[in-house]
């Protein structure tokens, strides 16, 4: 084999591995992936990261059919600090689907912050059950 047909395949073979990586990365599989090697470590004290766990999770385990940046998270002012419910809800406006200016409240979450446990009531309405 020749050095010039040695180096275009070893050109056609890194174009390849770099079309495949951006379309697992496109597709978001990459992600998944990613988040299940090494997942990354957050503050449970910290509701900004707190909600972005609970959208990922929430999605990947199927409890909602919309997308993550369809949801919206209310944080109960009154609970105790260690302590928290979310109310969950689906956003209608922007690029997600349904009657403008509603919020239809989908289900309730709640976080023991101090144990890093989180229970819902989806599917339950008011009995709460384990979240993986």
């Amino acid at each position: 084999m020749s050095t010039r047909s040695r180096l275009v395949r070893r050109v056609l073979m890194a174009l390849l591995a770099g079309v495949a990586i951006l379309l697992l990365e496109r597709t978001g599989v990459m992600e998944h992936f990613l988040s299940q090697v090494a997942p990354a470590r957050f503050d449970w004290n910290n509701d900004y990261q707190l909600v972005e766990h609970l959208r990922r999770v929430v999605v990947d385990e199927g409890l909602t059919h919309d997308r993550k940046d369809c949801l919206l998270f209310i944080i109960n002012g009154n609970d105790p600090p260690d302590a928290s419910r979310l109310q969950v809800m689906e956003k209608h406006s922007g690029s997600c689907p349904g009657a403008k200016g509603e919020l239809p409240k989908l289900f309730t979450v709640r976080v023991n912050r101090l144990t890093h446990t989180v229970q819902t009531d989806a599917g339950t309405t008011g009995t709460f059950h384990p979240l993986p």
